[in-house]
């Protein structure tokens, strides 16, 4: 158990690593090109790992399928309607494709679910059951917040300054329209609560056999939820660094993106986190305390 504690902290390490590479890289240079792979093999990984531990492989399966439906369904639609999200096309720099959705979307979406899902169930205590109504409404809701806060930071970044994909219409948060934020929370909330239900169908409690005193397995979840803020951090850091020279110039507004991002990064997914370990944290003490009053007869008599 501690071994499978400690290897879910390695990913987490290495995603961390790779996001910083990533950071640390020039536009179109091979650190920029070659760290996602890192980052992308880790997380997956780590979401295999953690899920079939908790749930099972077959529901770890029934999740990535959720995902990967709902998110290709809906970027289609959107794409060519301009609903949900609203109006915009991605670039070629996104190839391959299926459809009109770049490949590397959908785990990018899964990945990236899973944590805030598992986060989700850190911050409403259901990690270990029961699939009560704070599981089947509360989790979902937190779920896709989650996916919104993270996107906060993300979609300015990609969108304006790496160009990966772009807003026709613009909009009043870097560029960005606010329909974007309301549909993507309407899909995640959708995705979480399909799996939801679908869970709660094969079984009234999570199978989970992973203990809250395993720390390192469920501490690794905020950590995790940390991996990409830390190239959102380290952004302006290396920029300031390197002379801007790894700033693109797409617009006068693209210099200052790299810092005003990691500000709101700062000030939202950092504290999230955060609160998360607190809570995780705090629920251990009551099973701390049991155990010391177990123990303390027995040294005693």
């Amino acid at each position: 158990m501690n071994r499978l504690g400690s290897f879910c902290m390695t990913l987490v390490a290495l995603a961390w690593l790779g996001n910083a590479i990533y950071a640390w890289g020039a536009p179109d240079g091979l650190l920029k090109r070659y760290s996602p792979a890192l980052v992308a093999s880790s997380m997956i990984t780590f979401a295999i790992l953690h899920g079939s531990n908790q749930w099972g492989m077959r529901r770890v399966l029934s999740f990535a399928v959720t995902i990967f439906s709902f998110g290709w369904f809906f970027e289609t639609v959107s794409i060519t309607t301009g609903f949900p999200f609203g109006n915009y096309s991605y670039g070629e720099n996104m190839w391959p494709f299926f459809g009109h959705v770049p490949v590397a979307v959908m785990p990018a979406y899964w990945v990236m679910a899973y944590v805030c899902w598992s986060l989700a169930l850190l911050l409403r205590k259901r990690i270990d059951g029961p699939m009560d109504r704070n599981f089947m409404i509360g989790v979902p809701v937190i779920g896709a917040l989650l996916m919104v806060v993270w996107d906060l930071s993300m979609d300015p970044l990609r969108a304006i300054a790496e160009q990966r994909w772009h807003w026709h219409d613009g909009g009043p948060y870097f560029g960005v329209p606010l329909t974007n934020f309301l549909g993507w929370f309407f899909v995640t909330w959708s995705m979480f609560q399909v799996f939801a239900i679908l869970v709660r169908q094969t079984g009234r409690d999570a199978p989970s056999r992973i203990a809250i005193d395993n720390r390192k397995y469920w501490f690794s979840v905020p950590l995790m939820y940390l991996a990409f803020p830390i190239e959102y951090l380290l952004n302006p850091v290396f920029a300031r660094a390197l002379g801007n020279s790894n700033l693109h110039s797409v617009d006068a507004i693209s210099p200052t993106v790299y810092f005003e991002i990691a500000l709101i990064t700062l000030l939202t997914m950092v504290p999230i986190a955060f609160g998360a370990m607190a809570r995780l944290h705090q629920s251990s003490q009551p099973t701390q305390a049991l155990e010391k009053l177990l123990i303390l007869p027995e040294a005693d008599g």
